[in-house]
Formats: structure tokens, sequence, C-alpha cells
């Protein structure tokens, strides 16, 4: 491992004269690092080249095919000097090309069909090809796939579970007209009293609120402790002189049978649809995947090679047995991440350096984000950048010393049949794989006659994370344990801010402020998720989703619950449990899909700043669209389902809250992905499938416990039968109640209180009625004992069919969702598991148009477009995935920013590169004169063999 000695490092004065903004930045000097011969001008130098070529996108586009947006700005806005200053500054950049960027590289296009019937198929970003935006109106839900297999899932998802929620609330109406009738809390009205006026804040007139009370008297003062009584919020009269203690009772109906199997039937009905629709999905699945054919189903990825197996045509030979027609691409893998990330890192602080306030706005923001965001390396001045550049500069250095392995190999082959023959084939138990028993394997299923190879189908290659391809599983386990702890100090933090902001100011102001925070988790999870490995996307979204589902449920659903008093579960005041569900679901109907349509951020970047820019690269960068995370999208479906399930029982109005929730975030999102956020990485059914079954089922199975105990615990006021009868009615005098206060001022009344004739226990010193703690399951054997008795028949009856069902559910989900997984698991310790998904195409890999492949990419906030991270020569440029128009691939290539001679090239060929199918068919294509083939590489190794014509037209 050598460098170039002739080098030397720059002292801060030499580095300080080219950074300065004052520099001319389209001139042609530029800045060699001792590590190798990264330019600071390389940025600008492509800036020229990136302009010219969007000017001809900004030209040709028809007015019709352009946004409303961009109409309104070219039209209106950019005539206006407040709005776009640079205008007429022939250095500054034409903010036309900025938004040609925005619809031809940022939102998704598709090629123009000849005839409206021929399927959709969308366009690389940056296709040079006639293109147009998919069309919000015209595109149907089939057509989803193009986003991904599982963006589809995710809008059948949200269509299937809103129809399931608006049926369940339909079937929830026999509940809904009882609750609104007098029937409901109408009865004794002749003694019902009210000790507060109900404001009923924010509450739905069909739930189960209900506060309509009589007076009752406890049978004996041991049935009676005041302390019990005091800690658990019973309302009670107490009078010294004979201890005759009188206590508030709910009166409203009892629990009907009808009531309570209304309930179960929808969730029942509910969940039998979800369950059919995992299978639907299930089966959608593999059609979406036969659909959307990607070099994942022509791929294996082989995890453990050999650590100095690094050449590719080593790999061919021995899978090629497999595939008649060939192998197409081998993929060799080095575990450089830290090396990568240096690079990566090298050119964010070289193009960091060229932002410099000069307004207003801009000096606040610096001012007040800059203290902390630059422990961060943000916002940072000319010679903290120069300091940076320089320290990462020496550890690039070092790390070109480092003897790297290979960590990870995927081969394509020609066919889908190579591929699933080759799995088939060297798949086998994973016992045999840790401890390499070779004496189970044929002598032809060794690689190198004595590795068993461990074979699985990779991931999409757009979903590859290749900076943490060599993660291993107990590092990963240990970090996502730790994030997870995090996690749930943020649920703790977030209940208290919850439960105070409830109390203090109402379940208005609550409901915003747990929108908000369900809108802010995802954003503290990314930050999470920096700490953490994942090999692929799928993984990392999967993460996600598990710590933002966790973070809403119990955020949205569950600490409301917890912390509303007990005997306050049916009263409608602004800090009582329904009022506060219904301002949660108010807010989440639409602030939600509000903020998303407004992308304040985003709207902020390309109306500000983006016409202040004074480069391309910062104009294009204010135009790379909003961010998304589909983790994020599923979890909103499956909180949204959860809560509406979670208080059916007391409050099924929220079905059709939900309901509507999702439809609006149905139309509301499709907008979106169409129209304002950026592309995502292409991701699998995996986020689905797991989202369906750990979940989106157990929510509904949730929602039936809690709805067991709803309708076990009912009416919520800690009053049971006694056995006495009571006198009906008491002298006002002398009745205190727990603060001290004379009866008469509490009820407002001087007359005497009548009482209903039945005594009533309530605490005794150890336990107090309906105080159940963990007891399991909602039975009236286990809720109720000989001296606290408080069912009737009906709710006795309902409560064992709702108990012993919850129990059963949560057995059979147990066993078939984890059974099924574990029993799966010790098989595979054993023999292979391995079954092909979905039909052979029959189409070979190399005549499909525009495919990815598995080219190693990192995706940098600083640059419109991935950064590579391997030679490219010999490749078909459009197995990249992406092209930049008028920039060549070496520019964004990070094998430039080293000196090494297992490099092959060491001069950058400009301009644009795409028609010449390989950069090695290039005019000014020049291989290196001290490159060294023996010499292992620093980067991952690609390599691809000629089977057929490229997809460009050129022979390979």
């Amino acid at each position: 491992m050598s460098r170039n000695s002739s080098k030397q490092p720059l002292d801060v004065e030499e580095v300080e004269m080219i950074l300065t903004p004052k520099l001319d930045r389209r001139n042609n000097g530029g800045w060699v690092t001792p590590s190798g011969r990264y330019s600071v001008n390389t940025l600008n130098t492509m800036d020229t080249k990136v302009a010219n070529d969007l000017s001809g996108f900004s030209q040709t586009d028809e007015n019709s095919q352009k946004t409303w947006a961009r109409r309104f700005v070219e039209k209106v806005l950019m005539k206006m000097p407040c709005y776009y200053p640079n205008k007429g500054d022939d250095n500054a950049p034409n903010l036309e090309d900025g938004w040609a960027f925005y619809e031809h590289v940022t939102l998704a296009r598709h090629f123009r069909r000849d005839n409206k019937s021929d399927p959709l198929e969308r366009a690389e970003p940056g296709e040079r090809k006639e293109t147009v935006l998919y069309q919000f109106f015209t595109k149907g839900g089939m057509s989803m796939n193009d986003f991904g297999i599982g963006v589809a899932l995710y809008f059948n998802t949200m269509l299937v579970m809103g129809v399931a929620l608006l049926a369940g609330g339909l079937m929830h109406l026999p509940n809904i007209l009882f609750y609104l009738s007098a029937d409901y809390d109408g009865n004794d009205e002749a003694i019902a009293v009210n000790l507060k006026e109900s404001s009923k804040f924010l509450t739905i007139p069909a739930s189960a609120v209900c506060e309509n009370f009589v007076w009752a008297e406890c049978e004996s003062a041991d049935y009676c402790n005041l302390n019990k009584l005091r800690d658990n919020q019973v309302d009670y009269l107490y009078r010294e002189s004979d201890g005759v203690t009188l206590v508030q009772k709910n009166n409203c109906s009892e629990v009907t049978f009808s009531q309570g199997i209304d309930n179960f039937v929808a969730i029942m009905v509910v969940l039998l649809i979800t369950i059919l629709f995992n299978v639907y999905q299930s089966k959608k699945e593999i059609i979406y995947d036969e659909d959307k054919i990607t070099a994942s189903d022509y791929s294996v990825i082989v995890k453990n090679p050999p650590k100095d197996a690094f050449d590719p045509d080593e790999w061919e030979v021995f899978f090629s047995k497999y595939d008649s027609k060939g192998i197409a691409v081998v993929t060799v893998l080095l575990n450089n991440g830290t090396n990568i990330d240096n690079e990566e890192e090298l050119r964010k602080k070289v193009a960091s350096h060229q932002w410099k306030a000069t307004s207003c706005i801009e000096l606040l923001i610096k001012c007040a984000i800059k203290p902390i965001v630059k422990p961060f390396g943000l916002l940072l001045y000319v010679p903290e950048i120069i300091q940076r550049l320089q320290d990462v500069d020496k550890q690039i250095i070092e790390l070109q010393k480092v003897d790297y392995e290979v960590t990870d190999v995927i081969v394509t082959f020609e066919t889908e049949d190579g591929q699933r023959l080759a799995l088939e084939t060297l798949s086998c138990g994973r016992i045999d794989i840790r401890t390499q028993r070779i004496r189970s394997r044929k002598e032809e299923e060794l690689f190198r006659g004595k590795h068993i190879l461990d074979c699985e189908q990779p991931d999409e290659p757009s979903a590859m994370r290749y900076l943490d391809i060599d993660t291993s599983y107990m590092r990963n386990a240990l970090q996502q344990t730790t994030t997870f702890a995090i996690t749930l100090g943020l649920v703790a933090l977030g209940g208290f801010m919850v439960d105070r902001t409830r109390k203090a100011s109402g379940p208005f102001w609550a409901g915003i402020l747990v929108t908000s925070m369900n809108i802010l988790i995802p954003n503290i999870a990314k930050i999470l998720l920096i700490f953490e490995e994942h090999a692929s996307e799928d993984d990392l979204q999967k993460s996600m989703y598990f710590k933002i589902a966790v973070f809403r449920w119990i955020n949205t659903a569950m600490i409301a619950k917890v912390t509303t008093p007990f005997t306050r579960q049916l009263l409608g005041e602004q800090f009582d449990v329904i009022p506060a569900m219904n301002g949660i679901f108010i807010s989440e109907m639409f602030l939600p899909p509000i903020l998303n349509l407004l992308d304040i951020m985003g709207n902020i970047s390309k109306h500000y700043f983006a016409p202040r820019a004074r480069t391309v690269h910062q104009m294009l960068l204010c135009f790379k669209g909003t961010p998304y995370n589909l983790a994020e999208k599923y979890t909103d479906v499956s909180k949204i389902v959860f809560v509406a399930f979670f208080y059916s029982a007391i409050n099924p109005p929220l079905m059709f809250l939900g309901s509507a929730a999702l439809f609006i975030r149905y139309f509301s999102d499709k907008f979106c992905i169409m129209r304002i956020w950026s592309s995502a990485p292409y991701i699998g059914p995996k986020l689905s499938t797991f989202s369906r079954k750990y979940f989106l089922i157990p929510a509904i199975i949730i929602g039936a416990l809690v709805c067991a105990y709803d309708f076990s615990q009912f009416p919520y006021d800690r009053i049971c039968a006694g056995v006495t009868t009571s006198q009906g009615e008491f002298a006002i005098e002398g009745f205190r109640d727990s603060k001290g206060n004379s009866a008469s001022d509490v009820i407002g009344q001087n007359d005497n209180i009548v009482v209903q004739n039945e005594t009533v226990r309530v605490c005794n010193e150890k336990k107090c009625c309906q105080e159940i703690g963990f007891d399991f399951p909602p039975i009236p054997e286990v809720l109720q004992s000989d001296e606290f008795n408080y069912m009737s028949d009906d709710q006795e009856n309902i409560s064992l069919v709702y108990g012993w069902t919850s129990v059963g559910l949560i057995v059979a989900f147990a066993v078939i969702a984890f059974g099924g997984a574990l029993m799966k698991f010790i098989k595979s310790l054993f023999k292979s598991v391995y079954s092909p998904v979905g039909q052979d195409q029959k189409i070979d890999f190399s005549s499909i148009r525009d495919i990815d492949g598995y080219i190693p990419q990192v995706r940098v906030g600083s640059y419109s477009y991935p950064l590579i991270a391997c030679d490219i020569d010999d490749i078909d440029l459009t197995l990249i995935g992406w092209t930049d128009p008028g920039t060549s691939y070496d520019e964004y290539n990070v094998t430039f920013d080293v000196n090494h001679k297992s490099i092959s090239r060491k001069t950058k060929i400009e301009g644009s590169t795409r028609k010449y199918g390989k950069l090695r068919n290039h005019k000014d294509f020049r291989e290196s004169a001290d490159y060294d083939e023996d010499v292992d590489p620093i980067f991952s190794v690609v390599k691809q063999w000629d089977l057929t014509k490229s997809r460009d037209g050129l022979t390979l």
C-alpha cells in the first residue's frame, strides 16, 4: 500500500486561500489533497456542465407537463425581485433549471406511452428519453408498484383498513344509538344528582360518557375506608357523628349482553377481514414481485466468503455451473466502510464551505442553530472546515494502508433459473455452515473445495447499505437494545408531558401535543438509527418501525388510559380519557396530512434559498425534495387501527374517525409521493409483512383484550353491591366531602339527600371493588369475589365470552406468529429452508432495460446523487440506476479521491458519459501508468461479463 510521496500536506494559509468565497468558482484550479486528487473546485466545474444540460430540460418541457407550482414560479414569481434577487445576474444559476431538476430527477417520472392501455414504465432519475410525471388521478393501485413493492402494499393496506374500520363502525351503530338514547343515562332521574357541572368538552354524544350519578349508603365503615376512597378518587360525603358514609355511584344503564356482543362481533369481523387481507397481501406480494423484475430476482449473496477471495473471476467460475447462460455480474464487497465514510466526510466538508449567510434570515438561522449543530460538523467557518479537512485527510491516508477483507459477495445470474438452482443446491443448515462440516456436502458444492457458503437472496440493489454490510448480528443486537432503551425513556417523558398538558390545558392541546410528538418521533428515531448498523434498508426500516410504533401506541392510546383515574374513565371533562382520545383523533385526521401537503421546509428551500443560491450545486440541493420513510407511514396505519379498537367499547365513533383518517392519508400521501417527496430506496415486501404480522393483527387482538376489560369493569365507579338495605334518605346537615366542604355547598341544595335502596361496598383496608391489578383473564371468576361483587348477569355473560375469546386469540397469535418462526428457525439449524417465490419469468437479465445492479453507492445529503464506491469502468452504466444528465459518473466516484495502485484510472472523464454504455468505450479513457492489478483492492470490486448487447444497443 503506497501513496504519492511527492504530495505534501498544504498549510492552513494555502488551503484557506483556495476555500475563500472570493475565489472564482469557475476557474480550472483545484486542490490536490495528500491522500489523492479530490478538488475543492470539483463542485464548481460540475456547475456549468449541469446547468447546460438542465437548460435542455427547462427549454423543451411542455407547459402542460409542468407542475402548477413550476408554472406559477416561471410566469409570476421569477419576475419579482424580492422573490428572485439573482434575476439578471449572469454568474448566478438559472432558477428554471432548478425546477427542471426537481421534476426530472427528484420527482418520479415514467416513459411516455404510445397507447394509454400500455402499462406504465418508471424512468430512472435524469432519464434523457421522453418521460412525463405520474398523474394523480390516472394512476391505479397496481401502478404504485413502480415506487416499490412496499409502497404499493402500503397504499393497499390503507384502503383495506379504512374500509374495515368503516365496517366496524357500521356494526357499532346499535351501541352508538344506545349511548345516544335516554335508556343509557336516564335511569332513576328522581334521585340522580351531579356533584359538578359537566362541560363534556370534545365529547362525542355517541360515546359511553356518563355523568348521571346517585348517592348510595355504604354498608358499613369497614367497606368505606376513607383513605382508600380518597386515593381512588371516589366522591363521598361523610358524617362524623354517626359514621355514615355516602358515595357517588354511576347511574347509567348496566352493561347489556347485546351491547357487549355488538362490539365483540364487530371486532371479530374486522379481525377476520384483516387475517384474510394478510393472506391476500401475501399473494399480492408475489404478483407485485413478478410484475417488477429486479436484480434481486437474479442474484445470490454469499455472507461468509473467504476473506481473501477478491477475484470476481473465481466466483464466476464457481457459480457458472448453475446457469447455462452464464454469470452476468459479480460484486465483491470489502469491509472498507470507514474508508468510504471518510471520503464522504471529505466531500461534505468541501461542499459546506460554499454557503455564506447574506440575508437577515440566513444570519439568524446561522446564529441560532450553529452552536447546536457545530459538534456534528455543520455550519462551520472556513478555518474550522480547513482543520476538519486536514484531520479527515490524515485518516484517509492511514486507512489506505489497511489490508481490507472480503465480507460479502453478490453474484447475479443471467437467468432466474440459475439463481434458484444455486440457492436450492447450496443452501443448508446453519450448524453445517457455522461448523463448516464439509463432509455433509458434495465436493462441487464447496468453494475452493473446502468452504460451505452461506447463500441467500439479497435485498433490492437500492436498499443495500454498503457502509454497514459487514455488521455482525451481536453488534447489531446490542445497538438496537441500547436505542430501544432510549426510546422507552422518550415514551416515559412523552407520557409525562401529555398528562400534564391534558390536566392543565385540556384534551384539545393535549391532542395537538400528542400529534406533534408523533410527527417528531420519526426524526428522533432517525438520530437513534445513526448509532445502528444495518446491512439493508429493509432492516433499517423495520428497526425504525418498531421504535416509532412502540412510542406512538403507548403515547397515543395507553398513556391516556393509564394516567386517567379509574373512576373518571367514563367522565367527559377536559382531563378525562374519552375527550382526550377525541382530541387526539381529530388532530390526527387533519394535522399530519396538512403538514405533509404544506411541506413547509421543502417550500422554504425551493422558494427562499433556491432563488438566492450562488452556485448550481447549492440550488440543486434546494430541490432534492422532502425525504419520507415508509416505516413511519406504516406505523401511522397501525397506530390509527390500534387506538380505534383500543377504545371501541367506550367510544365506538372512533371507528368512523379512524376510517376517515386513513382515507384522508391515502389521498394526501398519494399526492405527496408524486409531487412533493423525494425518491426513496426501493423497499421490498419485508416491511409490509412485518407490519401486518407483528403489529396490525396484534393491534386488533390487544383492542379485543382491552374491550374485554372495559365491559368487565363497567361502570368504572368502584361500587360493589352490599347485602343490606338503606334507609333511603338522609338529612344534609353534618355531611362533609373529602376536602371538608359542607354537603350543601357541594351539592348546591339544602334538601335531604336521597339515596338508592341498596347499600354498597367500596374499599376495605386491603382492597377496593374493581381493583384487579394484573388479574387475567378478564372473566367474572377472576375479577370478582364473594366480598366484592358488582356484575349483572348480562355483564358476567359477556365477560365470559370476551375474556376466554381474548385468551384464545392471544394463544393462537403466539403459536402462529412466533411458533411458526421458531419452528422455521429450528429447522434452519439442520437443513435448508429455501423456497422460491413466484414464477420464473423466463427473461434474461441482460435483456432488461434500465435494471439496477449491485453497484456500491452511498447517499450523501450534500449531493444530488449518490457517491459511487467502486471501479465502474467495465460495467454497463445503466446498472447504476441513475444518471446526471450533464456530468460524468467520475465526478461522483470516491475512488478518484485517493491515490492507490489498485485503482486503474486516475484521470476523470468530463461531460455526460451515459451514452457510451461503458466508460472504457469513451474516447478520453486512459488507464493509469502505475496501476498494479496484483495489489489488493481498497474498494469493492464489480465485474460484468459480456453475455449480450447492452440495453443501450452498444456491444459490451
